[in-house]
């Protein structure tokens, strides 16, 4: 019930269109199909650095206990 006593109904309602969320330039089958001269590298997961990082580490320690 709104301060007047009477019950109000809140709506809201957009009209969009596909178009208004599809960028032609940037995302036509041509531009996707495009072969790039300078691609950048993929991301890489930080495990594919960490992991090999620590075995390399605990071998080394492994060899310099042996060592010592």
């Amino acid at each position: 019930m709104s301060a007047t006593g009477h019950t109000a109904l809140i709506s809201a309602h957009a009209d969009f269109r596909h178009e208004d969320y599809v960028f032609a330039r940037t995302q036509s089958r041509e531009m996707t199909a495009r072969a790039w001269d300078h691609r950048t590298a993929p991301l890489q997961s930080w495990s594919q650095f960490l992991y090999p990082a620590l075995g390399l580490a605990a071998t080394m320690l492994a060899v310099a206990e042996v060592i010592h």
